[in-house]
Parts: C-alpha cells; structure tokens; sequence
C-alpha cells in the first residue's frame, strides 16, 4: 500500500507541473493574433462592402465638380404656303454664385466621413478578432490542464486497477479513480467543443473558411504598459475615427448650408440662336430690270441673350432652414461622442486596473497557496496518513483555481485589448 500511495503521489506531481506549465502547440502553419488582424482587414466582406461605399463617394465628388450641360434646341415651321423657317438654339447654364463649390464641398465632406466610417468599422473589427482570439486562447489553456490531468489520471487507474487485482487495494480506490477520469473526460469534451465553436467564431471573423486550418501562436500574458488617464483620454480624442466621422458630419451640415444658400441666389443661362426662314407671298414684284418675280425670299437671324432666375418668392429658405437644423443636430451629437468616449476611457483604464490586481493576487496568494496545499496533501497520502478521496478533492480544488487563473488572464487581456480599441490605437501587443 505505501508503495502505491508513493506512486500516486508522484503522478500527481506530474500533474500539477503538467498544469503550471502550459505549453500549446499545434500543428500546421501557425499564425499571430495581429496576423489575423491583418487578415481580417483585407479579407472582411462587410469592410469590402464599406470600401465599396468610399468608390462610390469618390463618383459623387466627381459629378458634384462637373458644370450643367448645355441645351441644343432644334424647331422647325411649315405653313400651307411655300413659307418655312428653321431655327437652332443653344443655352448654358452659367452656374452661379458658388452652386458648384456648394455641391463640391456636401461631396468631400461625405467622402471624409466614409472614410472614417471604413476606420471605425476596421478598429472594432480589429478589436472583435482579439477578443475572440482571447477566449479562444482561454478555452484552449483550460483545454491543456484538463488534458494533461486527464493523462495523470488515466495513468494512475491503471495503476491501482493492476493493484486491484493483486488484492493490494481496496477496490473502491479503483472506483475513485474511475469516477475522477470520467468526470475529467467529460470536462475536455466541453472544453474542446467550446474551443471549436470560438475557432469557428475566429475564422469568421477573420474571412476565412470554416474549415480552413487554423493553428493560433500566442498566450493571453501581456506586459505592454497601458497610457496615463490623460494620454489616453488625448489618444482618444485625437485617434478615433468613429469622432472623425462625427468631426465630418458636423462639417457636411455647415457645407450644406452653403450649398443651400448657393441654390436661393440668382442665377444665368446664356442662349444663342440662328434662324433661317424662308417667306414670301403669293403675288409677283418688280425687278431692278423691269422683269417680274415671285416675292419670296430666304432670311437669316442670328441672335443672343441673358436668362436670369429672380430669386424673389424662392430663395430656398426652407432647405436652407433644415441644413442649418440638421448642422446643430450633428454638432450636438458630437458633443456626446466626445463624452461618451471620455467615460469608455476611464471605464477601461478602471476594469483593467482591478483586473490586473486580481492577476497579482492570484499570482501571489492563490496558486502558490494552492500548490503547497496539494503538496501537503500528497505528502499526508505518501506517509499513509490521507486517502485518496483527499487527493482527489484537493485536486479538483486546485483545478478550479486553474479555471479561476485563466478566467482573470482572459480579463485582464480583454481589458488590454479594449483600452486599445476605444483610445484608437490598435497595438500589435495585446495577445502577441
């Protein structure tokens, strides 16, 4: 029996190292949490889409700079008689009183607002792929403790059921055994399973197919340093693009007021016109020679002139009155993402600093504590002092720990990664 006891002692050992010492790797091509990013980045159908939009502003500023076309009238008369006549006209539009500068202005404004919607669909995407990386790195680190104290325990039934049958144990200690494996298979199908839905999350997330290998590289420790309050609050206010979409409202409402002031001013064409008319009447005249000849002639006009739009009842001050309400509605919604941004900041700086001291302890005062434990109980067990069910509890006491352990890393590393996202700056070092 002592011999035993020793031996089981000794696999438990192995087990807690197995499990302090997490070492995940996995086959095929392995890649970094920023390389999906960039992946990400490149290969999202929806930021294809949102690219896409930008195109189409780019045509929109292209037809907000081009002038009206000119009109070609062509008109034509018959009588019953002989007598016709032709006419041609042309019109420009001359355009006045900066319309064109109104429209020009609406178009680039909108365009520079699309641009910043693309960065900010970017950065959340990019922040969405670490968290989801993160507790796919989670999943996989509970995944490897099971394993291996899986392994141990498997192990271990062996050895007490060979001892079983040479009647140098009790048969419940099989029994124990036997439950503990079982309960720990259980556990790794879970934990599997939930690594294979977040990898299948992940996969999504980064366009990639759902059964395209992926072999992630990485841990969920990180020690990038996080900014001061008011660097980060400035980083924020400086870098986020979903404020310069907002910066780019508040400017397209001003351009529209312009455009719209443009539109209730007087504006020209100019036209120019031939004629050709050929006319007469049914009756003969006299020549210079004394002969006679019909009275019929063809007679050619040409001819110019101003068209000018009297803004006296319009002068667009409806529209003019909603651009300049729409123009406060985007200042104020600004305002409020300015606020809103300020609270994320120091939201995110408060979860991460608590969740970096819950990290400390644990580090400290909760695994250390918990090894000693086990060793103590391991020892008891070896001296013949301890049961098995005592090695057994304390062992799933440690393994809660375990979970306990990953479950503040993961936070502690989704709290990195969403100071990132909501100061703008998208490290390459979260989740390196």
């Amino acid at each position: 029996m002592p011999g035993l006891r020793g031996t089981l002692a000794s696999l438990v050992v192995v087990a807690t190292l197995a499990a302090t010492g997490i070492a995940q790797a996995q086959p095929g091509a392995e890649v970094t949490v920023d390389e999906l990013v960039a992946r990400a980045l490149a290969d999202s159908p929806d930021l294809r889409a949102a690219r896409a939009e930008i195109e189409a502003s780019i045509g929109r500023l292209q037809q907000a700079g081009l002038r009206p076309n000119p009109m070609l009238e062509l008109g034509g008369q018959k009588a019953l008689s002989p007598d016709n006549n032709v006419t041609i006209g042309l019109t420009v539009p001359l355009d006045l009183n900066g319309r064109k500068e109104g429209r020009v202005g609406v178009a680039e404004r909108e365009l520079q607002m699309k641009r910043a919607q693309v960065r900010d669909r970017e950065r959340r995407l990019a922040a969405d792929v670490r968290m989801k990386a993160g507790e796919v790195l989670a999943a996989r680190r509970g995944l490897a403790v099971t394993d291996d104290l899986l392994t141990v325990n498997r192990a271990a039934l062996r050895l007490v059921q060979n001892r079983v049958r040479e009647g140098a144990t009790p048969e419940l200690d099989e029994n124990l055994m036997l439950v503990e494996v079982n309960r720990l298979d259980a556990t790794r199908q879970m934990l599997a399973s939930r690594v294979d839905i977040a990898s299948l999350q992940l996969r999504a997330l980064a366009g990639m197919a759902p059964d395209a290998p992926l072999a992630l590289r990485g841990d969920l420790a990180s020690a990038v340093p996080i900014p001061p309050a008011d660097e980060a609050a400035r980083q924020a206010l400086t870098n986020r693009p979903d404020l310069d979409a907002a910066r780019a409202d508040v400017a397209m409402g001003a351009a529209k007021i312009r455009k719209e002031q443009a539109e209730g001013r007087w504006d020209a064409s100019v036209n120019v016109g031939y004629q050709r008319q050929d006319f007469g009447f049914d009756l003969n005249g006299v020549t210079n020679t004394g002969a006679t000849r019909p009275i019929q002639d063809v007679f050619h006009y040409f001819g110019a002139g101003v068209s000018i739009v009297l803004p006296v009842r319009n002068r667009n001050q409806g529209n003019i009155a909603a651009a300049a309400a729409e123009a406060q509605a985007a200042e104020r919604r600004l305002q409020f993402a300015e606020l809103a941004v300020r609270q994320e900041v120091a939201a995110a700086l408060a979860q991460y600093e608590a969740a970096r001291r819950s990290l400390g302890i644990y580090e400290r005062g909760v695994r250390d504590v918990a090894t000693r434990n086990l060793s103590v109980v391991r020892q008891t067990y070896g001296l013949g002092r301890g049961s098995l069910l005592d090695v057994i509890a304390e062992q799933r006491r440690y393994i809660d720990i375990e979970n306990g352990y990953t479950d503040v890393l993961r936070q502690v590393y989704d709290a990195r990664v969403e100071i990132d996202r909501v100061t703008g700056v998208m490290t390459p070092a979260a989740g390196r």
